[in-house]
């Protein structure tokens, strides 16, 4: 490839809620610059990013795409990402190793939930972001409303580079208000707009806005700002590195409208995304640390310097292999070099480079700072890794994802696939950092754990399709517990005799509940000698043992203290085992008088909507046996935090797009422990025996 100069580069990521047209815009932008001489449609399955089975046979993105192109002396790298909450993995990942994200927005819609987390993002990494506000030719398109929710989300001045022409059924074109040119796209797709003069219903907010423009850019620079308010004219170089000032420090957020599936004001999108986007050099170092230590180092945009990169994708494909796809920060990397992955503390030789073009790839011989490419069959390198020049190490932090949202157990449906299902789920998860796979010892399942159902099917038909492993699945089982709430005490005696040497075992325990979350103690108490301090541990083990399947359904047994306080031994017939037993037998006598009571876990939960369905999810929860916990706005969205039984979860992602038609969001993480109401455990104990009695 033709290695082009770091401040000619655009890195973009285009984020938003699903459906608002991420895709569409990315093809119309390869089309308008040339790149494609088709332009696909996600509907007929031809589009360059959307190529995987599953987005195919899906219609929308499940995972991020790099594609490249050339617009007015400029490379674009441009990723796409997915916009449902089932898919957000990549999102954090890609908005971070961009130098804008250009946040699309369905004009008929408005603000969704995905347009607020990829803004939420895009603020926690410091990316400049911009805006397309896309389907101005929907019924109920509203430009000026979309705004003005946008205004409330985002922390920055809003500032229109384009106006829509008409709206709807009326829509016809854009208004560049920067440069006070109107372009009517009357010729169909794909063709060039005719420029004409400005609507006179629109002269005056064209005018209105300009100033707008110009004040914006004035406030990005203090000598401007003297020549402004001092009425000296402003020339347009001036106002474009005022308003490019602003675009990259965040102040300023560029705004344009139109309609990506009919290519309308993507022509001057890309114009202005030439003139204005970040370059790589334009933002700040990025800060790591000399890996370990606590050593803060910096790395800047600069192709001069020592390597370093961050690899924010990995796909790993049948044929080709392993693919890392990365962002050079500093420095360059050619084939045969030999890096470094602090990550998992190896070097690596570079065997082979690549640029992307959605599924495509072209050998490349070096990139440079700036650059998106991939290194290719390096088999230790992960997402979120670093890789850096051996003799300058820099280790940059990790992306935080959320927590998984919805489980499945799964099992091989063929008993011989066992190996094979395990080295598959261990290649999504290297692919899917928010894809986790572990074993629960005390259910005995295999636990898939997804942001949705829509995620875990994909990941469930990969096994299929891309690795020939079919599976059964279900709800998991929940892992309850079983507790004491009164103290009691009992005794276990073992006694056996058979003619030689018998077994002889005393021991009295009191037991005695503790706090929720306390865990076991367990208090030697013996005094006199009256059983030998080398049978303790016995009985320690004994009651460890019972306390694994309790009395009431067979859960394990927690938070309680237990005291040996007194029993016997016989010379002869004590021993280890005895003891072992007689502990054991102690343990389940007393915990049948001790009240004993089911536990189960409670998550928190934290539900983000607008605010037209908080009745419903309020509703929602309370069926759930949950407890709502207090509610407090986000933006345009209200947040409702609440308590609910793990048991109730499981299917909450379904249940919530359900309520709120997809614009409904939440995390989950573990609370704590609590007692099963009584009309419940009733129903754990039944489906408990009907368990044992199948096996």
């Amino acid at each position: 490839m033709a290695k082009t100069a770091i401040e000619n580069i655009r890195n973009v990521a285009l984020a938003g809620h699903g459906g608002v047209g991420k895709t569409a815009l990315a093809e119309a932008m390869l089309f308008n610059a040339g790149a494609v001489s088709r332009l696909g449609r996600v509907e007929e399955g031809n589009t360059v990013t959307d190529y995987d089975e599953e987005e195919i046979k899906r219609g929308n993105s499940v995972s991020a795409a790099v594609v490249h192109f050339d617009h007015g002396g400029r490379r674009y790298n441009l990723i796409d990402l997915p916009g449902s909450a089932d898919f957000v993995c990549d999102v954090p990942l890609a908005i971070r190793v961009a130098d804008l994200a250009l946040i699309v927005v369905n004009a008929a819609a408005g603000v969704e939930v995905g347009t607020e987390k990829a803004c939420r993002y895009a603020d926690e990494y410091g990316t400049p972001r911009g805006v397309f506000i896309n389907r101005m030719d929907r019924d109920r398109a509203d430009f000026d409303g979309t705004l003005n929710q946008l205004s409330e989300l985002l922390s920055g001045n809003l500032v229109p580079f384009t106006l829509p022409i008409g709206a709807a059924g009326d829509f016809k074109g854009v208004v560049d208000v920067i440069n006070k040119k109107a372009y009517v796209y009357e010729n169909g797709l794909g063709k060039e707009p005719t420029e004409t003069e400005i609507p006179a219903e629109l002269a005056d907010r064209v005018s209105s806005i300009y100033t707008a423009v110009v004040e914006a850019a004035v406030e990005t620079d203090e000598v401007l700002m003297e020549k402004y308010f001092a009425d000296e004219e402003l020339s347009a170089d001036e106002i474009a590195a005022g308003l490019k000032s602003g675009i990259i420090d965040g102040s300023l957020i560029p705004v344009f409208a139109g309609d990506a599936f009919d290519g309308v004001g993507v022509t001057q999108l890309l114009t202005h995304g030439d003139a204005f986007f970040p370059a790589p050099a334009d933002a700040g170092s990025w800060t790591g640390v000399k890996p370990g230590t606590e050593e803060t180092v910096e790395r800047a945009h600069d192709p001069g310097g020592p390597f370093s990169a961050f690899v924010f994708k990995t796909v790993i494909d049948m044929f080709a292999g392993r693919l890392n796809i990365m962002r050079v920060i500093s420095g360059s990397v050619k084939v045969g070099d030999t890096v470094y992955d602090p990550n998992a503390e190896a070097k690596v030789r570079v065997s082979a480079l690549v640029e992307i073009m959605g599924k495509k790839q072209s050998s490349a011989d070096e990139l440079s700072a700036g650059d998106i490419g991939a290194m290719v069959k390096a088999d230790d390198i992960h997402t979120g890794h670093t890789l850096c020049d051996p003799k300058n190490l820099v280790q940059f932090p990790p992306v935080e994802f959320p927590e998984p949202l919805m489980q499945y157990a799964i099992s091989p449906k063929s008993k011989g696939d066992e190996d094979k299902l395990m080295g598959s789920l261990t290649k999504l998860t290297e692919e899917d950092p928010t894809f986790t796979v572990t074993r629960n010892v005390e259910t005995k399942q295999t636990i898939a754990s997804g942001m949705g159902e829509q995620h875990l099917a994909v990941m469930l038909s990969k096994l299929s399709g891309r690795f020939g492993v079919e599976v059964d699945h279900e709800m998991p089982k929940v892992a309850y517990r079983e507790t004491i709430t009164k103290a009691t005490t009992a005794q276990g005696r073992y006694k056996k005799q058979t003619g030689g040497r018998g077994q002889y075992g005393d021991v009295h325990l009191k037991l005695e509940p503790q706090e929720r979350g306390a865990g076991f103690e367990f208090l030697d108490k013996i005094v006199g000698g009256v059983i030998p301090n080398r049978f303790i541990p016995s009985v320690e083990k004994g009651v460890a043992e019972a306390m694994s399947g309790g009395v009431i359904a067979g859960y394990p047994v927690v938070d309680l203290q237990v005291t040996l306080f007194d029993g016997s031994y016989h010379t002869v017939d004590s021993s280890d085992m005895a003891f072992q037993i007689a502990g054991s037998l102690g343990f389940k006598k007393a915990m049948e008088d001790a009240a004993p009571v089911l536990l189960e876990p409670v998550v928190e939960v934290e539900v983000t909507v607008p605010e037209e369905f908080m009745g419903d999810i309020n509703g929602d929860l309370s069926s759930k046996r949950g407890r709502v916990l207090g509610m407090e706005p986000s933006g345009i969205f209200q947040k409702i935090k609440a308590l609910v039984p793990m048991a109730e979860m499981f299917r909450y992602s379904i249940d919530l797009r359900s309520i709120t038609g997809g614009k409904g969001s939440f995390t989950v993480r573990f609370s704590h422990y609590e007692e099963v109401p009584r009309e419940i455990t009733g129903k754990i104990i039944e489906l408990a025996k009907k368990e044992e009695e199948n096996k």
